[in-house]
């Protein structure tokens, strides 16, 4: 753990999600992920007091080209291959207790996030770019941040679970106002590296 000049402790910590669920065209993926975040604030020590904590650097990656792959098998859909999440934001982070003993905290996690797809699907990748461009892979962002609710027993989380709010359209990064998919779920554990 590196400690910055003030009083508040700064943790790299590592990144995991069982099953990020994109809605792609006229299919959906599950994507296991595995990545990092840095964190850094300091706990509250009374309950219903909250502070900030500053979120950055949040970045994953599918596990292996193979887990980016349809929910439900279709010669129509193929694998997305390498998948990449990175925060896109400055992201809005409060963490409340919310009970002393045990202690028990709150932490919404607030950010957008661009997702690169090496492989996307055929019809979605034509929406998108002209035919004859370069195949570069397709890079999506949130039209609105993701918001992650966290549950935690100390912080920095030590395997504390995250859960989205609610699903999140995505669109391409140079228009915002068509939406091509969703992350429909993105299920996340944030641990000690």
């Amino acid at each position: 753990m590196e400690k910055s000049s003030s009083t508040k402790g700064i943790e790299k910590l590592a990144f995991t999600s069982s099953g990020m669920e994109l809605k792609l065209g006229d299919g959906n993926f599950v994507i296991p992920l595995t990545g990092s975040v840095i964190m850094e604030g300091e706990p509250p020590v009374t309950p219903g007091r909250t502070t900030s904590v500053d979120i950055r650097n949040l970045k994953a990656h599918s596990v292996s080209p193979e887990d980016a792959s349809p929910r439900q098998n279709s010669s129509a859909q193929q694998g997305l291959g390498e998948v990449r999440i990175e925060q896109s934001t400055d992201a809005s982070s409060s963490l409340t207790m919310i009970r002393q003993f045990p202690p028990r905290f709150v932490q919404p996690l607030i950010t957008g996030l661009d997702i690169s797809i090496e492989n996307p699907p055929e019809s979605l990748r034509e929406r998108v770019t002209p035919r004859g461009t370069r195949q570069e892979p397709l890079v999506l962002t949130t039209k609105n941040p993701v918001e992650l609710v966290g549950r935690l027993e100390s912080f920095p989380p030590r395997g504390a679970k995250y859960e989205p709010r609610e699903p999140v359209e995505l669109v391409p990064e140079d228009d915002s106002s068509t939406t091509i998919g969703r992350i429909l779920d993105l299920p996340a554990t944030v641990d000690v590296l």
